[in-house]
C-alpha cells in the first residue's frame, strides 16, 4: 500500500550486509589489481635497468680481444667494485657451451656451468630474465643477454640486487595489508551495527505491539465497564423474577419459567466472570505488600474452591506447606494467582484426580526466594500447547475466557516473580511460581 512503512526487522541488516559485501569486493579487487600493477612495474624497472647496463657493456666489450687483453680479466671486477652502476651483484660472460670467459669473481673464470637459460639464449638469441639465489642465500635478479664481441656471440649474465624494488614491494604489501585490516574492521563494525539495527527494528516492533495491546487493554476495560452495568441489572431482575415465579404461577408454568430464568442468571454470571477477567487483565497492577503465612493462604484457596460446587471437579487437593513459611508480598494478588492455578489443575485432573500444592524456600544462592508449585496428574500438555499456555485468550476448555494463566503471569511479574510450566502429555502438569523474599519460622 502507498505510504505504508516497512517494519520488517530483517530489511535493514540485509541492506547493510549487501553494502558491506559490495564494498569488500570493490576494495579487495582494487587492492589486488594495484598490487599486481605495482609488482609488475618494479619488475619492469629492474628489466629496463639491466638491459641498459647490458647494452652499455656490450659496447665496451665489442672490440676487445678477450684472449689477448690481459686487463679484460679484471674488467668485470672493476665495474662491480668501482660502482659505475649501482646494485650490480656480479657480472659474467659465457660462450655457447657455458664456459665462463669473464667473471667479476676471477676464481670462477674457466669453469663450465649447465644452465638452461644460457642454452636458451645461445639458441634463440633472445634475452632471458629470472631470479636466482647466490651461495650467500641472497636472491638476485638475473639477465642473460646475447652480446657480439668481434665475430663471436657470447652470453652476458648480469645480476642486480633487488633491494629498492623489494622495499617498494614491501610497501605495496603493507598498503594492501592495511586496506585488508580496514576491511576487517569495517566488517566487525558492520556486524555490531547490523545487530544494533536489528535490535532497534525489533524494539520498534515490540513498542508498536505494546501500544496496540495498550489500546486493546483500554478498549477492553471500557467495554467491560459498559457490559458490566446493564449485565448487573439483567441478572438482578432475573433473580427477582425467579424468586417470584414459584409463588405467582402454576406449578408447570413456574418450572418452565424458573428454568429459563436460571439460564439467564447462569449466563449472566458467566459474562460477569468474563468482564472481571478483562478488567483484571487490562488495568495496571497495584501491589500492596504485607507479611502473611503461605500455608494459611494455600488452605484458604483450597477451602474456597471446595465450597464452590460450580467450580469443583472432584479432584483431591493436598497442601504440603510448612506452617512457618512467611512471605512479604501482595496477599490478594497471590490468592488470585493460586485460585486460577489450582482451579486449572483440578479441571485437568478431573474426577478422582490428585492435586498437590507445595511451597518452600529456594536453595539458589543470593537473595532468598519462595517457590510455590501446583502439580496435578491430569491430561498434561504437548510442547505446542505448553508454549502457548500463558498467552491471553488461549484455552483448551469448551467454556472459558482463556485469560486465567495470562492473568497469573501478569500478576506474578508484578510481584517480581516468574512462572514456569512443565508438562507431559497424559502424565500431568506442574506450575512453579517463584517469588522474591520469604522466611522460615520455627
Amino acid at each position: 500500500m502507498p505510504g505504508k512503512k516497512d517494519t520488517d526487522p530483517k530489511r535493514g541488516p540485509l541492506s547493510l550486509f549487501v553494502i558491506l559485501i559490495a564494498a569488500t569486493v570493490v576494495a579487495v579487487t582494487g587492492t589486488l589489481l594495484q598490487y599486481r600493477h605495482f609488482v609488475g612495474a618494479t619488475e619492469d624497472s629492474l628489466k629496463f635497468q639491466a638491459l641498459g647496463i647490458a647494452v652499455s657493456l656490450e659496447a665496451s666489450l665489442k672490440n676487445r680481444d678477450l684472449s689477448r687483453d690481459a686487463a679484460a680479466g679484471n674488467l668485470f671486477r672493476d665495474i662491480v667494485t668501482g660502482g659505475r652502476w649501482e646494485r650490480i651483484a656480479f657480472l659474467a660472460l659465457y660462450d655457447g657451451s657455458g664456459t665462463t670467459l669473464l667473471h667479476s669473481n676471477e676464481h670462477l673464470i674457466g669453469r663450465r656451468i649447465e644452465d638452461p637459460a644460457i642454452t636458451s639464449v645461445a639458441a634463440s638469441g633472445m634475452p632471458v630474465f629470472g631470479y636466482t639465489t647466490l651461495g650467500t642465500g641472497e636472491r638476485v635478479f638475473v639477465l642473460n643477454f646475447p652480446v657480439h664481441i668481434r665475430a663471436d656471440e657470447r652470453i652476458l649474465r648480469l645480476a642486480l640486487h633487488p633491494y629498492p624494488a623489494e622495499r617498494a614491494v614491501r610497501r605495496a604489501q603493507l598498503q594492501a595489508a592495511s586496506i585488508l585490516a580496514v576491511i576487517m574492521l569495517l566488517w566487525i563494525m558492520g556486524y555490531f551495527l547490523m545487530r544494533a539495527v536489528k535490535r532497534s527494528e525489533e524494539l520498534k516492533k515490540t513498542m508498536a505491539e505494546r501500544e496496540r495491546l495498550a489500546l486493546l487493554g483500554e478498549m477492553s476495560s471500557v467495554l467491560a465497564h459498559e457490559i458490566r452495568n446493564p449485565l448487573g441489572s439483567i441478572k438482578g431482575f432475573a433473580q427477582y423474577l425467579l424468586e417470584r415465579s414459584a409463588a405467582q404461577r402454576g406449578e408447570d408454568d413456574s418450572a418452565m419459567t424458573g428454568e429459563y430464568l436460571g439460564v439467564i442468571v447462569a449466563e449472566s454470571e458467566r459474562l460477569e466472570t468474563l468482564t472481571e477477567d478483562l478488567l483484571l487483565y487490562a488495568k495496571p497492577v497495584e501491589v500492596r505488600l504485607q507479611t502473611f503465612s503461605v500455608r494459611d493462604l494455600a488452605e484458604e484457596v483450597i477451602a474456597s474452591l471446595r465450597s464452590s460446587p460450580a467450580e469443583g471437579s472432584g479432584a483431591a487437593v493436598h497442601p504440603f506447606v510448612s506452617p512457618g513459611l512467611m512471605l512479604t508480598s501482595d496477599r490478594d494478588k497471590l490468592k488470585q494467582v493460586l485460585l486460577n492455578v489450582v482451579q486449572n489443575a483440578m479441571d485437568a485432573a478431573g474426577e478422582n484426580g490428585r492435586v498437590e500444592v507445595r511451597a518452600g524456600l529456594s536453595d539458589a544462592p543470593g537473595r532468598g526466594r519462595t517457590f510455590i508449585t501446583v502439580e496435578d496428574n491430569g491430561c498434561g500438555m504437548d510442547p505446542a500447547l505448553q508454549a502457548r499456555a500463558l498467552s491471553p485468550f488461549f484455552t483448551t476448555k469448551t467454556r472459558g475466557t482463556g485469560l486465567g494463566l495470562a492473568i497469573v503471569d501478569k500478576l506474578v511479574q508484578a510481584l517480581g516473580g516468574s512462572v514456569v510450566i512443565r508438562s507431559t502429555a497424559q502424565q500431568g502438569t506442574t506450575v512453579e511460581i517463584t517469588l522474591p523474599g520469604g522466611t522460615m519460622h520455627a
